[in-house]
């Protein structure tokens, strides 16, 4: 069964996908040696633009915005913009801690009173404008979390224009369409806060995911979308290739998922295959007394896996990414299907495993035939590196933000 899991945004696309990658691993126990996170991402950004696996809870996608929008009105000249703005998430974080705790999606929580290193106002970002929710400037791009910084800057300074209320004439609002008004107690500092979407809100945000296309296909709607316009019920379905998903969907997103149900399977034989390879090494060449955990658990994920994994048509799912997948990772797929189908040992597949993990971690590699290689090794134990488990595309993430909308007040 696949693991669900919690989990990522910056502030460009490249910056994202790095920048998820390393806290989705922190946060699953995840370590990405060979690069099947690249498979993750990108089915991930096609069928559920703007999410992340950092993101945990819907009304996060108004909480900042409103945010912004209170510091356009009360700006403050004492701080720089960057203190104000951690100053607000901490407040945030605080009042949402009243009222849920530290186990029900508040961000920043577990490190009150520290600021956390990904406050919501990066975590949602990138759905704020793949939800457009930002408003496009004029040539059409939408501004940065730190274009609204700089915004925010300058309606701080003495001569900057206000109105007869002595609200800045430039304020930051019109980075956002127009938003549903925040609770009442919102300017209350004191009041706790918490995740039950207003009607209103709902209205809103269903409106704008059931506008989310598909990533590089503005006039086609994401899975995400579709989900949204037909209600689904994703309470006991475990993966997003379930039977009911699978007959909403037009002919391409079918086959999409399909694959990406066998991408799935071959990135945790592939996962288990290296520790495997890891494993072997530390008791073969490096003369370690280890248990035989991987190296078995190697056997029981291709007995579960091996059927869907040998389905994958690797040259369609360059087509299904947005963007390019690395060579390295195309090589590992490739070669560990022509593997699957032979059933040699799974040492014939170091080769091409080494050069990947060469590839991604350069001397921090555990599978490379060097000094280097053997001191990483010697860090290494079983019992500690996670066994290999299919890739889940965000779906429990999807799942609770859906979970959200649908019981809104």
């Amino acid at each position: 069964m696949m693991q669900s899991a919690l989990g990522w945004t910056v502030l460009s696309r490249d910056a994202l996908r790095r920048a998820e990658t390393h806290l989705r691993d922190q946060d699953e126990g995840v370590r990405d040696e060979i690069g099947f996170l690249a498979l993750h991402q990108a089915y991930a950004d096609r069928f559920f633009p703007g999410t992340s696996v950092l993101q945990t809870r819907l009304r996060y996608i108004l909480f900042v915005p409103w945010m912004y929008q209170s510091l356009a009105h009360k700006p403050s000249r004492s701080q720089p913009i960057n203190h104000v703005v951690q100053k607000q998430e901490l407040d945030l974080a605080q009042r949402l801690k009243k009222r849920h705790g530290l186990s029900d999606g508040v961000i920043g929580a577990r490190s009150l009173p520290k600021p956390t290193s990904q406050p919501p106002t990066m975590i949602y970002w990138n759905a704020l404008r793949t939800w457009r929710i930002l408003r496009p400037q004029m040539d059409g791009t939408y501004p940065k979390r730190s274009a609204v910084h700089r915004s925010l800057t300058k309606q701080h300074l003495p001569n900057h224009l206000t109105d007869d209320d002595k609200s800045p004439l430039e304020e930051s609002s019109t980075f956002f369409v127009k938003l549903p008004p925040p609770p009442a107690e919102w300017n209350d500092k004191n009041h706790p806060l918490d995740f039950t979407i207003q009607p209103k809100e709902a209205e809103f945000i269903d409106q704008h995911l059931r506008n989310v296309h598909r990533m590089g296909m503005p006039k086609t709607p994401s899975l995400l979308a579709c989900l949204v316009e037909h209600t689904v019920d994703l309470t006991n379905l475990v993966f997003p290739w379930a039977k009911p998903i699978l007959n909403l969907v037009d002919k391409d997103e079918h086959e999409a998922l399909l694959r990406a149900q066998q991408a799935s399977a071959l990135a945790a034989i592939g996962r288990a295959i290296y520790a495997a390879l890891v494993e072997r090494i530390c008791a073969e060449e490096d003369k370690r007394s280890i248990p035989d955990i991987h190296r078995a658990n190697l056997r029981r994920v291709i007995r579960d896996y091996r059927g869907q994994a040998l389905r994958l048509d690797t040259e369609a799912v360059k087509l299904d990414a947005f963007y390019s997948l690395p060579s390295s990772l195309l090589d590992v797929l490739n070669t560990t299907q022509s593997w699957l189908k032979t059933k040699k040992d799974f040492s014939d597949l170091r080769d091409v495993y080494e050069r990947a993990e060469v590839t991604r971690k350069g001397g921090r590699a555990r599978l490379a035939r060097t000094l280097a290689g053997q001191e990483r090794r010697k860090e290494w134990t079983p019992e500690e590196f996670p066994e290999a488990t299919p890739l889940h595309y965000r779906w429990s993430n999807v799942q609770r933000l859906l979970d959200d909308l649908s019981n809104h007040g």
